[in-house]
């Protein structure tokens, strides 16, 4: 669950926590018969990730130029559930390009403001400008080189979260990859629609495959000569079947705003991230309050079997420690 650091032309920390974050409590809904802890917040010896539970089978068949992955899971219901998806091995390489970025994209911007200033000094040179028409010309070059710059990391899925700082962008990435999960929805809407399933039982279903369906893995922060930050998109996720903290709950939000009625916050705490799904938490759920309405936190990493509402000893001990808790909404618009 350990996030990384990464470098950008001086030593950075990558962060989790994302400008505009919203900082809260997380509190516990009573549960009857349960012993509280001293502090009267937390229940004791709540949250446990139960007994272990392998990856689910998987199955990934390559035919030609044609990549298709099977899971095979069962949800909190007892229900076995199965979900196809396939991709063109080119569309997923394209796909891929759309996020991180090469040292060389940055060393090419770098070397088109080099160009670009001394252009501006032998213009100054031979037109006889003055410190002032010098300075402004200077000025205009190094905004545009950062507007080059910063449009580079945020159409790759990075955001600044201050000077020198970048984050993950989850909720882009997020916003991004709704449309590319609506086949796996649609499949899944048939099962929900012939078994009745309430809104629970949905998240509860696709939680339960991103939690044992995917193994957990940390990502390196360069994959194939791109600096990512350690997170693996959402398609790349599926096909790849493994993912970390942040890769899994991205996953997981893009598929589940597929259903109009979801509404999601990505929950930051340190080094680690999680989901929070708006709905009335039930006995002894652990939940979030933002602007005005609850919602039940899941941990889409597992690997093991845990229901909504219940999270890591992991998670709870970092709850139960105190940190503050950064949340992020998490929307299709």
């Amino acid at each position: 669950m350990r996030r990384k650091s990464v470098y950008l032309n001086s030593p950075i920390l990558w962060l989790l926590l994302a400008a505009g974050s919203m900082f809260v409590s997380v509190q516990i809904a009573p549960l009857r018969s349960a012993p509280v802890s001293k502090s009267g917040t937390w229940l004791s010896g709540y949250g446990s990730s139960g007994p272990a539970t392998a990856p689910a089978p998987r199955t990934f068949i390559q035919s030609g130029d044609n990549l298709q992955v099977e899971y095979r899971f069962q949800n909190f219901r007892k229900d076995d559930l199965q979900v196809v998806f396939s991709i063109k091995e080119a569309e997923l390489e394209t796909y891929k390009g759309r996020y991180g970025y090469a040292q060389a994209e940055l060393d090419g911007l770098a070397t088109w403001q080099k160009q670009e200033l001394q252009q501006a000094y032998q213009y100054a040179v031979d037109h006889l400008q003055n410190q002032q028409q010098y300075d402004q010309a200077v000025e205009k070059v190094k905004q545009e080189y950062h507007r080059r710059v910063d449009e580079l990391f945020s159409t790759r899925g990075l955001r600044y979260q201050q000077e020198n700082v970048l984050v993950a962008d989850i909720p882009g990435i997020v916003h991004r990859n709704v449309k590319n999960f609506s086949p796996i929805a649609h499949q899944l809407e048939t099962v929900f629609t012939a078994g009745n399933y309430g809104s629970t039982d949905i998240v509860g279903s696709i939680l339960s495959l991103v939690q044992t369906g995917l193994a957990y893995e940390n990502i390196p922060l360069k994959q194939d000569g791109r600096i990512t930050g350690g997170i693996y998109p959402p398609l790349v996720t599926l096909v790849e079947g493994r993912g970390d903290c942040d890769s899994k709950t991205a996953l997981l939000a893009s598929i589940l705003l597929n259903w109009n009625q979801s509404r999601l916050v990505g929950v930051g705490v340190p080094n680690h991230y999680l989901l929070g799904v708006m709905q009335n938490p039930g006995k002894g759920d652990v939940f979030v309050e933002y602007e005005g309405a609850n919602y039940v936190l899941m941990e889409p990493a597992g690997p093991g079997w845990i229901p909504p509402g219940t999270i890591s000893d992991y998670t709870m001990d970092l709850l139960n420690s105190g940190v503050q808790v950064a949340l992020e909404p998490l929307t299709v618009n």
